[in-house]
């Protein structure tokens, strides 16, 4: 389900400070489209809105993470967890910085392997969880960097579940 955050930043579109990016778009509007792309599941979307560079870093030990390995584990992840769903409650943007509140939620129904080869088989358990995610948009349009916010339940779900795999 995707609960457009086009409804929460209205006034924020409106704000003349708002910086421009070379492609003419503010980037409010910049990351709200790739946010979008996101609660679509359009893998596509979310690797063009990326700049070559960009980082995300996050949960669950605030590691960094590059661009490949992040649409590379963002694809695994869908794979496995089945009828994904962001909803996007709350959209803040100071310049180049955009900050969502979401609610995230998935069911774990496929096998979820690790980068290390290792495979966390799934439990069909459903999670549900607030988000937070800070984005930080580039002068070229493109988002530069990726702060996640996850909170315990989709990490709780997939710590049981990979206890169970042995």
């Amino acid at each position: 389900m995707v609960t457009p955050a086009r409804e929460y930043d209205v006034a924020a579109d409106r704000n003349d400070a708002a910086p421009v990016c070379s492609n003419g778009k503010t980037p409010l509007s910049i990351a709200r489209d790739w946010m979008d792309a996101a609660a679509r599941c359009d893998l596509k979307a979310i690797a063009d809105g990326m700049a070559d560079g960009c980082k995300r870093f996050g949960e669950p030990d605030w590691s960094v993470i590059e661009k490949h390995d992040y649409i590379k584990a963002y694809g695994q992840f869908l794979t496995s967890f089945s009828d994904y769903r962001l909803q996007i409650v709350n959209v803040m943007a100071k310049g180049r910085t955009i900050v969502f509140e979401m609610i995230e939620s998935a069911t774990f129904s496929h096998p979820y392997r690790l980068p290390d080869g290792a495979t966390i088989q799934p439990n069909g358990r459903t999670y549900t969880d607030r988000v937070c995610t800070w984005v930080e948009v580039d002068e070229s349009g493109k988002i530069a960097e990726i702060r996640a916010y996850i909170p315990s339940n989709r990490s709780r779900l997939l710590a049981d579940a990979a206890r169970a795999s042995g």
